[in-house]
């Protein structure tokens, strides 16, 4: 059984969340539930054990709010015989450096997006499969469909990843000077997009011209108009001020930005029965309890968009069809790199699932 000892880094100490996350800590609900572990509760957990979760996102974001989370239940429901340690914003290497050391158990637990993934476990390209889900209760029902996700683990697990579960940011949607209703307005629209090769054929698809550029970059290329428009979730859009520069918001909902719970394979298969029944339950816990903070974001985001004179746009039903449809080369490509069992697998969960 594998026994984890708190990493001691040289002038750094772990970051709490700042006071505007003081409503998300709920002491009744993480307290009520202590109990709810096993039939032995925390009285069955023999040993103690001191884990690291690394990412490379600030501790405002929905990934750390997540492992926040995580933390706050799994110490209380173990009676403290199990800490986590949060480093976020980097502290631990950038995201390559952080999945090496997941792989390697340097690091215990890791948080990314999907498509920082793919370099590692190839087949989370799945999830660039283009307006692949009708809505976002469809989406989230896939990502817990259970036929599904450990199809998607089998593979996590040959690189030495255990997948602990898919939270969300709900959808990347698109910000624009030119206003679009129809997949022909698309036409000629320069895009900044993420360097992802799916990413980039979708643009194409649509007519737009697709330009990779670093995130960094972005605010000052829609304030000189070297790019037109760009794409990410809404709390990146508030968060960066996107709008600011932008006329228009489209509702494109082209691919979930969905966030990943990592956990060290060999860790969890070590660990006694009990202590994973309870890594599981927590880390599903977290996930629902930051689903719920993101459709709040979201909902806040759009208030806040909508207060600056920027216009929201929601694309007709048909007009989303017909953008799936133009990208359905991206698809062929997708099914090129990593084959179908799992492409088909997503598409028929997504029509399972439809309402």
């Amino acid at each position: 059984m594998r026994k984890i000892l708190a990493a001691v880094i040289m002038g750094t100490f772990i970051l709490t969340a700042c006071g505007g996350n003081a409503e998300i800590k709920s002491q009744d609900t993480t307290e009520s539930k202590a109990a709810m572990v096993t039939e032995g509760g925390a009285e069955g957990i023999k040993d103690e054990y001191t884990w690291t979760a690394a990412m490379n996102v600030s501790d405002t974001t929905l990934n750390y709010k997540m492992m926040e989370r995580f933390k706050e239940l799994i110490e209380s429901k173990s009676g403290n015989k199990i800490k986590i340690n949060l480093y976020p914003n980097g502290q631990l290497g950038n995201d390559t450096e952080q999945m090496q050391g997941l792989i390697e158990g340097t690091n215990d637990f890791v948080t990314t997006i999907t498509s920082g993934m793919t370099s590692f476990v190839p087949q989370y390209a799945v999830f660039d499969c283009p307006n692949a889900f009708p809505d976002l209760d469809n989406m989230r029902a896939v990502l817990d469909d259970k036929a599904f996700v450990d199809g998607l683990n089998r593979y996590s697990e040959e690189a030495g990843i255990k997948l602990m579960g898919l939270a969300d940011a709900g959808f990347r949607q698109t910000t624009s000077n030119t206003e679009v209703h129809t997949v022909g307005d698309f036409k000629g629209i320069k895009i900044r997009v993420i360097q992802n090769p799916y990413h980039i054929s979708y643009w194409q698809s649509l007519g737009s011209n697709a330009a990779a550029m670093d995130f960094s970059e972005v605010y000052v290329g829609l304030q000189q108009k070297t790019i037109d428009a760009q794409e990410n979730p809404y709390m990146n859009i508030v968060a960066n001020k996107f709008y600011e520069t932008q006329d228009y918001i489209i509702e494109t909902n082209h691919l979930g930005h969905i966030i990943v719970f990592l956990m060290n394979e060999t860790l969890y298969s070590n660990l006694p029965a009990e202590v994973q029944e309870l890594v599981d339950q927590c880390a599903q816990e977290a996930i629902e309890y930051t689903r719920g903070l993101a459709d709040e974001s979201i909902s806040q985001d759009k208030a806040v968009i909508e207060a600056s004179g920027t216009a929201i746009i929601t694309l007709d039903a048909a007009v989303a069809e017909e953008m799936r449809e133009k990208a359905s080369p991206v698809y062929d490509q997708i099914r090129s790199d990593i084959g179908d069992d799992l492409v088909d697998q997503l598409i028929a969960s997504v029509n399972a699932n439809k309402k």
